[in-house]
């Protein structure tokens, strides 16, 4: 057992300096910008923190407090499995995977409201599995000054109290589900337009697409025969609400995992349930099955983490994932070369990322993707390759 927690040990280890070295080397998202430069919350004032604490430290600045809450996450993750899972080899896989998810790894180098979510959530579960759960009560109102998010969470733990016949945590959430919704409403809009397919590739994104096929499985296997707590149900119930919504309309992804997530565990209860009772000849296709999930969460992982180099494979390498965060970053850099410190954009969004550049908004010129008379060329490279082109022109007022 020495050999696995030393195996651990250095996974945490290199996670982390990884971890560091993105966040320290990606520019600022738009989502990011757009939280920056907009109306304040907690994520925003986190940034600002950040940026303000450490300003030389470019990009990862605004991103360290969001690492330390991942660090938080996994501290808390490590002993929700501690409490659902008995032994340490249970446990082990359990945090591994976690650690590997590309959700998890996104939300750990980019500043969102995700780490928070989870922090509060995860800390919710803790205290309330371990009965203490006067202070799990206390702690959930927390939520409702984080994100809109928190109304999916109480109404999940409303059906759980019902279900349970727990008065208390009945009480607590039908308060706090109200509150909630008057605070954020509910967000049902446009036609009906189906968004499912969409919704499923999201949720494969976030947890690889195998992991979330086994965990899709789990979630099933466990509804007809297995351990309903509190986790499990809080899953089954905002993954099931996440399904049926995006029937209708597209759903902010967002909203849904960081409490779809957490069931990790559970799944990997399933596996050594099913693992452990089987004979030892019997046993290979569940460890070639586990080799396979495992090879590809960490293929995922890996081309998440190392992006970079792919823009020089792609034929159109502006279609790349992370071109929001590199093309308006290089876009800035070049117009700066040019002198060039104020200029209009067709995005609000884009214009923030050129203002946390020192790039402001102008009347002067104009930036567009597309060419036009006495419009003078932008090329935006990366290593000798051309990425994309945009154009600057003049406006005639």
């Amino acid at each position: 057992m020495s050999r696995l927690r030393l195996f651990v040990s250095i996974l945490l280890f290199v996670h982390l300096v990884v971890l560091i070295w993105v966040a320290w080397g990606l520019p600022i998202g738009p989502h990011e910008a757009k939280i920056f430069f907009g109306e304040p919350n907690i994520v925003s004032m986190l940034m600002h923190f950040g940026k303000n604490l450490w300003p030389s430290l470019d990009f990862i600045n605004i991103r360290i407090p969001f690492l330390l809450l991942h660090l938080l996450n996994l501290f808390l993750f490590y002993n929700l499995s501690r409490v659902v899972l008995k032994d340490d080899v249970s446990v082990f896989t359990s945090f591994v995977i976690f650690l590997l998810l590309p959700g998890i790894v996104s939300s750990a180098v980019l500043a969102t409201s995700t780490g928070l979510i989870l922090a509060l959530y995860q800390a919710f579960l803790l205290l309330y599995l371990k009965r203490k759960k006067l202070w799990a009560y206390l702690l959930l109102p927390l939520l409702l000054f984080v994100d809109k998010s928190c109304v999916i969470l109480y109404f999940a733990l409303f059906t759980y109290a019902l279900w349970r016949r727990e008065i208390p945590l009945l009480v607590v959430t039908i308060l706090l589900f109200g509150i909630s919704i008057s605070m954020y409403g509910i967000d049902m809009h446009g036609k009906p337009v189906n968004y499912f397919a969409d919704t499923i590739g999201l949720y494969a994104a976030i947890f690889s697409p195998l992991v979330f096929l086994y965990f899709f499985y789990a979630m099933y296997r466990i509804l007809l025969k297995g351990d309903k707590n509190i986790i499990w149900h809080i899953s089954f119930t905002v993954l099931v609400l996440s399904l049926i919504i995006s029937l209708r309309q597209r759903i902010p992804i967002e909203d849904f995992a960081p409490y779809v997530i957490v069931a990790i565990p559970m799944m990997v209860k399933l596996f050594y349930q099913s693992f452990r009772v089987r004979l030892p000849q019997f046993r290979k296709k569940y460890l070639h099955m586990a080799g396979i999930v495992f090879f590809v969460l960490t293929i995922n992982t890996l081309v998440l983490l190392f992006h970079k180099p792919l823009f020089l494979v792609l034929h159109h390498p502006q279609k790349h994932f992370a071109a929001p965060f590199y093309i308006p970053y290089w876009c800035a850099m070049e117009l700066k070369k040019r002198g060039i410190r104020e200029i209009g954009v067709e995005k609000s969004v884009l214009a923030f990322q050129f203002r946390y550049y020192g790039i402001a908004s102008g009347k002067k010129l104009q930036l567009t993707k597309k060419p036009c008379n006495g419009c003078e060329s932008v090329t935006i490279r990366y290593k000798n390759k051309i990425i994309d082109t945009c154009y600057v022109s003049k406006i005639n007022n």
